[in-house]
């Protein structure tokens, strides 16, 4: 179960009239009273979380309250989905999201009393001024999230891991760490492109996969050898299934007079069958068992750009 603990400062009263006392520094109420808790296996120190690029984040507000509790929470009971307003209760308190509602027509789905006229104004309250940090950050990120922003930040966080998908190599890690994964581990090399340019790759026997590093998403040539009819070569990328429509490319095997062409979008690298129909087979003819192969690529750009990120050469 996720925990975490929101950062704060608080002051405690010695006076025997519970005067309140004089502030203390904020580096001395950080040191006395923060704790951030990532989750239960990590705990950042003391010492590193005061100059943690996390920390500085935090709102600056001396009348935030220290608390630890699960932000499941501060999920809809009905549909069990992270809340966002407006909220609203019945009159015995049970809350729910206006989605909810809507669909219960407005009968209180614990009680059966009416709902949706009365905002629960606390709970918007809470979730307006909470922030959290994305789960990955353990993998590089380090943003601080808005509550109601977190669950579509952590669906395009560019330090979302992926697994290695050779065979028997069980590396896990964000796509920005897999160029120097495959070079290392598997010698494999990585190809620098721009989009709507189109660009060679000659494929050996031995290569099984060639990387390929646009400037803002990583891509990964498949070269299946060995199949009964001749080789199969397609393309995936590090990213999630849902940006699949995000890009496209032409591919083109060409053998003397013989050209092989086809035009689709890559599969995302989370796929279970990631070639499904969208790949070329190069018949045996056209490519003798222990031949090279000419491939000529292009990608393009239909979709939005998927995210900020740079992939470090």
């Amino acid at each position: 179960m996720v925990r975490f603990a929101m950062q704060t400062f608080a002051t405690s009263s010695t006076s025997p009239h519970h005067q309140r006392p004089t502030k203390r520094s904020r580096k001395e109420q950080q040191a006395n009273q923060v704790q951030l808790q990532v989750n239960e296996q990590q705990h950042l120190p003391l010492r590193s979380l005061l100059t943690h690029p996390l920390f500085d984040q935090v709102p600056d507000n001396d009348h935030q309250l220290t608390a630890t509790f699960d932000p499941d929470t501060l999920d809809c009971n009905i549909c069990m989905e992270a809340l966002s307003n407006p909220i609203f209760q019945c009159s015995n308190g049970h809350i729910a999201c206006a989605s909810c509602c809507q669909k219960l027509n407005n009968v209180c789905a614990s009680c059966s009393k009416p709902t949706g006229k009365i905002r629960c104004l606390a709970i918007e309250n809470v979730i307006d001024s909470l922030h959290m940090c994305c789960k990955y950050a353990e993998y590089g990120c380090s943003q601080m999230l808005k509550f109601t922003k977190k669950k579509a930040h952590e669906t395009s966080c560019p330090y979302i891991p992926y697994t290695c998908p050779v065979l028997g190599c069980s590396f896990s890690a964000a796509a920005t760490s897999f160029p120097n994964h495959f070079y290392g581990i598997h010698q494999t090399r990585t190809v620098d492109f721009q989009y709507d340019v189109w660009f060679t790759i000659v494929l050996n026997p031995s290569d099984q996969h060639v990387v390929l590093r646009a400037v803002d998403m990583l891509f990964l040539l498949h070269y299946d050898l060995n199949h009964a009819l001749g080789n199969i070569v397609y393309v995936t990328f590090f990213g999630g299934i849902h940006r699949e429509e995000f890009f496209s490319y032409h591919l083109e095997v060409k053998s003397g007079q013989t050209r092989l062409t086809m035009e689709t979008i890559p599969r995302s690298i989370l796929q279970d069958d990631k070639h499904s129909t969208n790949f070329v087979l190069i018949p045996r003819p056209l490519n003798a068992p222990q031949g090279p192969a000419q491939i000529e690529l292009s990608f393009h750009q239909p979709g939005e750009a998927i995210s900020g990120l740079q992939i470090n050469k």
